[in-house]
């Protein structure tokens, strides 16, 4: 791959090697450089030369410079001829190149003869006879065939050879020979060397290519043709910011990456930043090695500062006088480790990756010890001096622990909870007074809290048992609730927010604001807490009883108009959040409530502001519960693909060990739903387990949303009867604790109540829609009210169930709901089919197709392109998804009925019931767009004129 990647965007380079080769092959001589630091393929470039001037008829010899032999005379000249040249041991000339004037370097390649040219001096008769023999001798070599000269490395060539080149260059004109030249121009150590490289280049003559690093669209081809995936953006940035497109760093870095097995996806970045490769390891330690010693220490001081490596810091760290840090500078920027101006900054960051790890553990603990006290004499940020302190052993820095508290505090403020988490650890190593340590305890389960680490609860109890003062165990107890309540601990969540009040002294204030609000949370999300309401509205500001008022009664279904009024007043101002941090404040639980009551536009305004004023406030629970909440709006207004990246996002450092916040479930359950609408329900499958999310889940509020997005995903994935157990225990479960809010019928009743009338009864079913329909009804939401139509219009069918589809229809129309519409669309223009009325149905049909195809909702688009079909219209293939998506379940019922099995025989085989296999066989005739059994084999042998696939795939 290496040759590949140097030749990449290398057009121009190579336009200029095929004109120098035409004229020399007409007769006009001439010079051929390349210049570009190590790496970005000089060397290629002139292999494909010298393979092209080769086709073309030329002779061709080349030659390398070598560091190591710049020393010996005539080096590059001996490579060059040499092995070309008919000399037998006694020096007689057998071949033609050696006739004329080029008889007077017959001794140059004779080295058993004691006059042997060695080094000459520059102008001496001796050496201007032997460069006018070598020039003669490539004069009779192009009187044969074109010569191409290829000389790799000039730099390094030693000073005999580079008089002859000089020579050569100023007598081309009219000879039909090529000289290529290759210089790494920051390598050229002498003046000597500079001057006789500048002459050769300086004919009229030459053409100087300068050779650039590659683009970042030419690193994103060479990641993804070297581990078969397209980079994320952030990987991308990365290997452009240690390559700086450089062709040869970039394959030692990407054959690294290949090597560890790492993907080219966001999380594998901080590990991307920490490789140094072999060769090019060995390469930067063969030159810091030939380099002073002084200049070896700024090197490492420099490595450990990284970017504040200005000299005055550089020169505490290193251990230098001023003057000697000057004088080191520009030793490494000598030998090109370094670049000009300050602070000092490496070429290359594998420089400093590899000098950094050259040093001695113990002194690079020094060096970072060292850094801190310079740093922090002169107040810099704390995080810039914590994160020296976190390299160094405890003890020593009395400040320290200070430092790093107050970096840890910011690191939270900029949502970097993790960083916190490390600040804080390496601050309680520092053994810190009683009252210290119980502070630090607190703040560390504070960031592991946010950080979803589980450690978490344990260091706030610990907190809690230390902590002396009133004012300190009260700021623990909501952190530890919350704590408790993110591993599923809900009744000891709620008992260490209450004892609390067991602690107030006898005329005490009451507890804050935030503490009754996580209470008042706590009660609704745990089982049982629904019907507990001790305090909860008695000693709450105004602001606190309007939300509960309006929670209260958009959980009981009371009517919309009135639930919107209660919400509305709760947010009538501006959106204020508590002091302190929690995961639901008021406003984003009216917000909520706005949702469920069809006001999306004004929940979304008000989530956003939560977001924004959130992470202003360094508030990440605050912050991301909005963000997790706001995905459900995306979904729903038809923003599948913003909904998916912004569940994602949430969900991006979670995994099965994890705390989960409330924040979890609800953006794993929108994007569960995400994959449901584009037909990607196995890829749903795996994300749950993945996430620890695949087994029995909590019976908590939090929860409901994700077990129902679990339920419509088994019902999806052909598993009706498990799917629908976990939806009608859903269902009973808020049932008894008054979640069963109208608006959550959305969610699941379509899936539940086909799944009814194939697992259990058709009367059944119409019953569970007739239920909910009335209690829709009676809250009068139209989103909700309209999924109920839906239905009860599916089960119905006939005039009946178009009826309540065109009902269900207009209560849309005016709503941003763009999912439901479509869906509601698609299922009235087939229902229009089924009862003659094609014109219309294709209208409407179409219409939803449209609809879902703009919004991405693969699943629903493929059901009305199949429905077309049946309606007589004739559609052309789409490439950007699947036109028919059958389930694994239908594409063995149908596979089996195409080979001739009855009904009976395919449930005798499938071991399901008859009327499963009658209801999949409904399925794939409307998805296939057949009317009866004989069409089976022959649309499924030809693929029905589109792509039949599986979810998931």
């Amino acid at each position: 791959m290496l040759r590949e990647v140097r030749l990449l965007e290398r057009s121009r380079e190579f336009d200029c090697a095929r004109s120098a080769l035409r004229r020399a092959l007409s007769g006009e001589g001439g010079v051929l450089m390349f210049e570009g630091t190590r790496g970005l393929g000089k060397t290629s470039l002139l292999r494909s030369l010298r393979g092209e001037a080769a086709a073309q008829g030329f002779k061709v010899l080349h030659a390398r410079g070598n560091e190591l032999e710049r020393s010996f005379p005539w080096a590059v000249v001996r490579q060059l001829f040499e092995r070309s040249l008919a000399v037998d041991h006694a020096g007689a000339d057998v071949g033609a190149p050696l006739s004329g004037p080029a008889t007077l370097i017959s001794a140059l390649f004779d080295y058993d003869r004691s006059d042997s040219p060695r080094t000459l001096a520059s102008g001496s008769d001796e050496l201007y006879s032997i460069v006018h023999g070598l020039y003669w001798l490539c004069c009779n070599f192009s009187a044969q065939q074109p010569l191409l000269l290829v000389i790799d490395d000039v730099q390094w060539a030693d000073s005999c050879s580079l008089h002859f080149i000089s020579y050569l260059v100023n007598r081309l004109e009219g000879e039909s020979i090529l000289v290529a030249l290759a210089q790494a121009p920051d390598r050229i150590e002498d003046e000597v060397t500079q001057d006789l490289v500048v002459a050769a280049c300086a004919t009229p003559l030459a053409t100087v290519a300068r050779l650039a690093p590659l683009s970042a669209d030419a690193v994103r081809e060479v990641i993804t043709t070297a581990l078969g995936y397209s980079p994320h953006d952030a990987v991308l940035h990365v290997c452009m910011a240690i390559t700086e497109g450089n062709p040869l760093h970039l394959t030692e870095l990407v054959k690294e990456m290949a090597a560890r097995g790492m993907k080219p996806v966001e999380s594998s970045v901080p590990r991307i930043r920490l490789l140094a490769p072999a060769r090019l390891t060995w390469d930067i330690r063969r030159h810091i090695s030939q380099l002073p010693e002084d200049a070896v220490a700024l090197a490492g001081a420099v490595a450990v500062l990284d970017a504040r490596a200005e000299p005055r810091y550089s020169a505490v760290v290193a251990g230098l006088e001023e003057r000697e840090v000057s004088e080191a500078a520009g030793c490494l920027r000598d030998a090109g480790i370094l670049r000009t101006g300050v602070p000092y900054a490496f070429w290359s960051p594998i420089a400093r990756h590899v000098i950094y790890a050259d040093m001695a553990a113990r002194d690079r603990g020094a060096a970072h010890r060292r850094a801190a006290a310079a740093l922090q004499a002169v107040e810099a940020e704390p995080a810039t001096v914590a994160e020296h302190l976190c390299r160094t052993d405890p003890g020593a820095l009395p400040w320290a622990v200070d430092v790093l508290s107050s970096a840890a505090r910011q690191a939270i403020a900029e949502g970097h909870p993790y960083t916190a988490v490390r600040y804080l650890r390496r601050a309680l190593a520092e053994s810190p007074s009683a009252p210290a340590c119980a502070r630090l305890l607190a703040e560390l389960g504070s960031a592991e809290l946010r950080a979803q680490d589980r450690s978490a609860v344990e260091h706030l109890v610990e907190a809690l048992r230390r902590a002396q003062e009133p004012e300190a165990r009260q700021a623990v107890r909501p952190e530890l609730a919350l704590a408790f309540a993110a591993s599923g601990r809900y009744r000891e969540a709620l008992e260490t927010v209450r004892a609390g009040r067991d602690e107030e002294a006898p005329g005490a204030d009451r507890a804050p604001g935030h503490v009754r609000t996580v209470e008042a949370v706590l009660m609704r999300m745990m089982r049982g807490g629904g019907n507990d309401r001790r305090g909860s509205t008695a000693a709450r500001p105004d602001e606190a009883v309007r939300v509960h008022a309006a929670v209260e009664a958009w959980s009981r279904g009371r009517c919309v108009r009135r639930v919107l009024r209660l919400a509305g007043s709760a947010v009538s101002d501006d959106v204020r959040l508590p002091g302190r941090d929690t995961e639901l404040p008021p406003a984003s639980i009216v917000a909520w409530v706005l949702t469920q009551c069809d006001d999306m536009p004004a929940a979304e305004r008000v989530l956003t502001q939560v977001a924004r004023q959130a992470s202003g406030a360094g508030h990440l629970l605050a912050a991301t519960t909005a963000e997790s909440l706001r995905t459900r709006i995306l979904l729903d207004t038809g923003r599948l693909s913003e909904a998916e990246a912004a569940a994602t996002a949430v969900l991006r450092d979670h995994h099965a060990t994890s705390l989960t916040p409330i924040s979890t479930p609800v953006a794993a359950a929108t994007l569960v739903h995400c994959m449901i609408e584009t037909g990607r329900a196995d890829e749903a499958e795996e994300f749950l387990v993945a996430l620890g999310f695949g087994r029995k889940l909590p019976d908590a509020a939090p929860f409901v949303p994700l077990r129902i997005a679990r339920g419509r995903l088994r019902i999806r994935l052909d598993r009706p009867d498990d799917g629908l157990r976990e939806l009608i225990e859903c269902r009973e479960l808020a049932l008894s604790e008054g979640w069963l809010y109208p608006s959550s019928v959305s969610e699941y009743l379509g899936d539940a109540v086909r799944a009814m009338a194939v697992e259990r009864s058709a009367r059944d079913a119409r019953a569970l829609a007739h239920e909910e329909l009335e209690r829709c009804r009676v809250f009068g939401a139209a989103r909700p009210l309209a999924v109920a139509l839906r239905a009860l219009a599916a089960l119905a069918g006939g005039p009946r169930g178009v009826t309540r589809l065109e009902e269900a229809d207009r209560l849309l129309a005016g709503l941003p709901d763009m999912l439901e519409r479509a869906r509601t669309l698609v299922e009235l223009g087939s229902a229009l089919r089924r009862a003659g009325n094609r014109t219309e149905a294709r209208q409407q049909l179409t219409a939803g197709m449209e609809l879902a195809h703009r919004i991405g909702a693969s699943s629903v688009e493929g059901v009305a392109r199949s429905e077309l079909r049946l309606a007589g219209t004739r559609l052309a293939k789409v490439s950007d998804g699947p036109s028919t998506v059958l389930t694994p379940a239908e594409t063995r019922v149908a596979e089996k009925a195409a080979g001739g099995l009855s009904n009976k025989e395919i449930s005798q085989a499938l071991y399901v019931t008859v009327k499963t296999v009658e209801w999949h066989l409904g399925q794939v005739y409307a998805k296939l767009g057949i009317a009866k059994r004989s069409e089976l084999p022959q649309v499924l042998a030809a693929g029905s004129g589109a792509r039949l696939v599986r979810y998931g795939t």
